[in-house]
């Protein structure tokens, strides 16, 4: 590819008489005043780098104390948990911390102070839910940054952090250098005007110190350190001579690499979070298919043991392993596709007596099994819900399940539904050891389980009850225990009735 022909006006040979012929004075007062303006960008871009890692790490220290105390994402929390977050924050370096709801009201900090903090613009702003800071400077070489953030998490405004920073040393440490820039311009130009051989040196400085970042950057290109950094710090891109056009080619080279570092970055990232899921994932596969499974096995084996003799039993019995079979079909086949399309499709008004009565008839083969019964309290009245029935089957079967195994042999189960208060309300009881007071709050939670010595069933992953919830919350409705340990459990499911 042809290239243009360079202009002598662009060469560096036309610098050097420049240099020369420019009196030295009014070069140094350039420098100097450019120097400033550098210097006081220097600062303001610092600045506002470390400010971008504050907000960021104000948000990891709030997530991680929120998981910490295994709390919810929301403001809820964010006030219980004030003092933990405050006190992380403070570890962390930050002084004068102030804590506050989404509308602006103080959770944790100096009220009195906070009264002339909350009026100051980036406080404002983080109100509107934008980060913002203000920085102020002092006739004594202070310099103070006022930062408030908003706390997002999930999606959701929960609070605000607003904190002050000190950068009087920074702010120091530059004024210092500025001052020594010019004592090094005054000696440097006072030499270019005496001296012709030092404007040659001036020239090759420029080229050695490109080599040395191209060595610099060429040593770290592995750990995928940004190369262009390095030249930025050089600023030589802007030159239109010789050393500016090999500036610009070589900052082009590296900006390729750097974005094939980055998406080897972002890979890696990707496999790790799937890595780390793929347990999870798993376990829940498992429960969800072991229950269909188990009642097939289950009729399957009380149809060989009687023979065909007994009709009444192999019709039941295959309508049960029919209708299981099928519903562990659509379940794989949704697993193979990953979607879930039902979510979508599956929401409709339904029978919630008829779901009832017929997952009570499944399970009577497992409670059987362990010596107990299962009683429904019946009921004529057509109790409706609007909802997905797979998922109102699973959450029946999940709890009918988990009082057969904890339930004493030959006690009754009782299962009865009800409407009251606008709701409809689903009570499963069994009698035996009971739940402590302590670990009600907690057996909703994934992979939790009780005392492994209580249950007479082996192998149960702790995801029941925690998939149980979140499909109640789906249906905007719930699901709570009662225990009086030593006597009885009982746990209610409530959905919102329907007209």
């Amino acid at each position: 590819m042809h290239r243009k022909k360079r202009s002598f006006f662009h060469s560096i040979l036309f610098r050097i008489s420049l240099w020369i012929l420019l009196p030295g004075i009014a070069g140094m007062l350039l420098v100097v005043y450019f120097v400033g303006i550098q210097m006081q960008h220097q600062i303001e871009k610092q600045i506002t780098e470390e400010m971008q890692r504050v907000r960021d790490n104000s948000l990891l220290y709030v997530r991680q104390t929120l998981l910490l105390k295994n709390s919810r994402m929301d403001a809820i929390s964010f006030k219980m948990y004030k003092n933990e977050i405050e006190k992380q924050l403070s570890n962390a370096g930050y002084r004068e911390i102030f804590l506050c709801g989404p509308e602006g009201t103080l959770l944790e900090g100096d009220l009195k102070a906070f009264e002339l903090r909350k009026e100051q613009e980036d406080f404002i702003r983080a109100k509107e839910q934008e980060s913002a800071f203000l920085v102020h400077y002092g006739s004594s070489g202070q310099c103070e940054v006022y930062f408030s953030m908003p706390v997002n998490l999930n999606g959701q405004f929960i609070g605000i952090i607003s904190s002050v920073f000190d950068y009087g040393e920074l702010y120091r440490g530059q004024s210092d250098t500025i001052e020594r820039m010019v004592w090094i311009a005054v000696v440097v130009f006072t030499l270019i005007c005496l001296i012709i051989w030092f404007t040659i040196y001036r020239i090759l400085l420029p080229i050695r110190r490109l080599s040395q970042a191209a060595n610099e950057i060429s040593s770290h290109l592995s750990d995928g350190r940004q190369g262009s950094m390095i030249l930025d710090k050089l600023q030589l891109q802007g030159r239109k001579d010789e050393i500016g056009e090999l500036c610009s080619n070589y900052m082009e080279m590296l900006q390729v690499t750097e974005e094939q570092f980055q998406k080897i970055r972002e890979d890696k990232d990707r496999i790790l979070t799937l890595w780390s899921g793929r347990q999870e994932f798993y376990n829940n596969v498992t429960h969800e298919l072991k229950t269909p499974l188990t009642t097939i096995s289950g009729y399957a084996q009380l149809m060989e043991k009687n023979g065909p003799g007994d009709e009444e039993l192999f019709y039941t019995g295959t309508g049960h392993i029919l209708k299981e079979s099928t519903r562990l079909h659509r379940m794989v086949v949704q697993l193979l596709e990953l979607q879930d399309k039902a979510d979508a499709e599956d929401t409709r008004r339904l029978n919630l007596t008829e779901i009832v009565e017929n997952v009570t008839e499944t399970m009577k083969i497992k409670a059987n099994r362990y010596d107990n019964t299962l009683t429904l309290k019946r009921t004529k009245e057509c109790l409706p819900v609007v909802g997905k029935e797979d998922k109102i089957r699973q959450v029946l079967i999940n709890v009918i399940d988990n009082a057969i195994k904890y339930g004493e042999p030959g006690k009754p189960i009782p299962i009865q539904i009800t409407r009251q208060d606008g709701q409809v309300q689903i009570t499963v009881s069994n009698q035996g050891q009971g739940i402590r007071k302590d670990e009600l709050k907690t057996i909703f939670e994934p992979f939790y389980r009780a005392d492994k010595g209580l249950s007479r069933e082996m192998g149960s992953s702790g995801l029941g009850l925690s998939i149980a919830a979140r499909i109640m919350e789906e249906h905007q409705g719930y699901i709570k225990a009662d225990s009086i340990p030593g006597k009885e459990t009982v746990f209610t499911i409530c959905f919102p009735a329907v007209d």
